[in-house]
């Protein structure tokens, strides 16, 4: 996990990747609201939190940030993803980058997205907040797979990041697409392949909820390397 790791220096490199498209609706749900972390920063209150996001910030677009519920946590599963949350005439959009508890219709927010939606509000909860899954609006950006501190051939471990949708499945290959071997999720928000592999670099596909795909080529197997695809889902 990230967060037993010394800070280390995250290293760009540029993929290919190829996308296949397809399309998703989101039911609205109704639930309880409230703050957390009350004098912390929008990345610092979620920065080697439950997601595994280290080094990562909120992109432009994004209006702040939410816990999600433990009911719907599932290993981190559900990081990344984006979500429209509206209360009484405010409506945002917000990224989930962190778990709490309460039931599965409950967002717990930072304090900066909790002021933007609220308009300051003074209390810590509020009951009747609406929401749904949306598209994150990245469009224009590509996603990119987060090597883990201590990673390599030896280890595969990775987080999906800056993806327009929730992550479904990951799948690695060591033979330029020929073959794949599934990944597997462990909390917090890790996807990992057992066994080695026989070089330095190989092709992630990633696949969304709504099962949509981006191949990305020559993904650097080293400790804390993000490599950026060239596509979003």
């Amino acid at each position: 996990m990230f967060a037993s790791l010394p800070m280390y220096l995250v290293t760009l490199l540029a993929a290919t990747s190829t996308v296949t498209n397809a399309a998703a609706v989101s039911p609205v749900f109704t639930g309880l609201g409230t703050r957390y972390g009350d004098g912390c920063t929008e990345e610092n209150c979620w920065q080697d939190g439950a997601c595994s996001f280290v080094g990562y910030d909120l992109p432009p677009g994004i209006d702040g940030s939410t816990c999600v519920s433990d009911e719907i946590w599932n290993k981190g599963a559900n990081c990344g993803g984006c979500i429209q949350v509206t209360y009484k005439s405010k409506t945002i959009k917000v990224m989930v980058t962190n778990r709490t508890g309460g039931d599965k219709n409950h967002l717990d927010m930072t304090p900066a997205t909790w002021n933007k939606l609220t308009n300051n509000m003074k209390g810590g909860g509020v009951d009747g907040i609406k929401w749904k899954w949306i598209e994150c609006p990245l469009r224009s950006a590509p996603l990119q797979v987060h090597m883990h501190g201590g990673a390599s051939k030896y280890w595969f471990a990775a987080t999906i990041e800056n993806m327009t949708h929730r992550v479904k499945a990951v799948q690695v290959s060591s033979d330029s697409g020929k073959t794949w071997k599934s990944c597997y999720l462990k909390d917090p928000n890790m996807w990992m392949l057992d066994g080695t592999l026989p070089s330095d670099s190989a092709w992630v596909r990633v696949t969304s909820v709504n099962n949509k795909h981006v191949i990305v080529k020559n993904v650097a197997l080293k400790s804390g390397v993000v490599t950026k695809a060239t596509a979003n889902f």
